[in-house]
C-alpha cells in the first residue's frame, strides 16, 4: 500500500501506519493514528479522528459527520469493509431541507457525536453503524447489521437493528494479548 505525507499532514502519524490509494482524509490535522495500523484502499473520512494501535480499516468503508464530530478505534479494533459510520447527519424530524448543497440556514442537523470502537471491537462487513454509539470491548458485529444503540462489553450481535446472541471469551482474549505482548517484546530485543 502506497502512502505520502506530502498530501496529508495528520496531526499524529505512528510508525508502520500503511494507508492505501485514494483513501481521502478532510480534516487530516484532526486526525491522530497509532502505530501498525491498516487502512485499505477506497476510505471515505470527514470527521476528527483517534485511531489507536494494531487497528485494521478495510477497503471502501466511510466514517462521516463533520469536523466538529469524533470517531474513536482504541487498540486491536476493526472494521470491515463496506461499512458505514455516521457521527452526524440530517435530523429528519425537525423542519428543514436535507442534503449537503443545501446551505446550513435552511437545514437542521443532529447534534454532532462521538463512535467509539472500545478495545477488541469488530464491526464487521457492510454494517451501518448510527451517531453516538459504543461499541464495547470486545463486541463483535455480524455482517450486514444495523447499530443503532451502544453495545455491551464482550457480546457477539447481529441483524437489523442488531441483537446479543453469543457471550464472548474475555480472559481467553486477554490471555492472547498478554501472549502478543511478549513476543513483540522478545523480538524487539533481537
Amino acid at each position: 500500500m502506497a502512502y505520502t505525507d506530502v498530501k496529508y499532514k495528520f496531526k499524529k502519524l505512528g510508525k508502520n501506519a500503511k494507508i492505501g490509494d485514494n483513501v481521502y482524509f478532510r480534516y487530516p490535522g484532526s486526525v491522530e493514528i497509532g502505530d501498525n495500523v491498516i487502512i485499505d484502499e477506497f476510505c471515505y473520512f470527514t470527521t476528527s479522528m483517534i485511531i489507536e494501535d494494531y487497528v485494521h480499516i478495510s477497503a471502501s468503508c466511510s466514517v462521516i459527520g463533520g469536523k466538529d464530530t469524533t470517531f474513536i478505534m482504541r487498540e486491536f479494533s476493526g472494521m470491515g469493509a463496506g461499512s458505514r459510520v455516521f457521527c452526524r447527519g440530517d435530523d429528519f424530524i425537525q423542519t428543514g431541507l436535507t442534503n449537503a448543497c443545501i446551505p446550513m440556514e435552511f437545514r437542521k442537523l443532529s447534534k454532532p457525536t462521538i463512535v467509539e470502537f472500545k478495545e477488541h471491537a469488530i464491526l464487521g462487513t457492510g454494517c451501518v453503524c448510527h451517531p453516538g454509539v459504543t461499541i464495547g470491548e470486545g463486541a463483535t458485529v455480524g455482517s450486514n447489521s444495523l447499530v443503532i444503540k451502544s453495545l455491551e462489553d464482550w457480546w457477539v450481535y447481529f441483524g437489523s437493528p442488531v441483537k446479543k446472541y453469543i457471550k464472548r471469551d474475555k480472559s481467553g482474549m486477554k490471555q492472547v494479548v498478554k501472549e502478543f505482548r511478549e513476543y513483540l517484546k522478545n523480538n524487539q530485543e533481537r
